[in-house]
């Protein structure tokens, strides 16, 4: 037997039945700080924000091309 219920609820009413806390003031908050710190210093703000996540994603993205690349040689042999 199968029962499948489906939920038309918003974020704000689904975090109210699971518990969870709203941290949209929270967010709106940090989101107004960085673009503050961005107008301010656009140079300092892109070191600050954008280039560990573009250097994160560059060293994910390498270990992921040295994966396939054992994957597809182990399969050649």
């Amino acid at each position: 037997m199968k029962v499948k219920i489906e939920l038309d609820l918003s974020p704000a009413e689904a975090r109210e039945i699971f518990g969870l806390p709203d941290f949209s003031k929270l967010h709106a908050d940090i989101t107004e700080d960085m673009a503050k710190q961005c107008a301010q210093d656009p140079q300092k703000a892109f070191e600050t924000f954008i280039k560990p996540s573009l250097e994160s994603g560059i060293t994910g993205f390498s270990a992921y091309q040295k994966m396939m690349e054992s994957f597809l040689a182990s399969n050649n042999k």
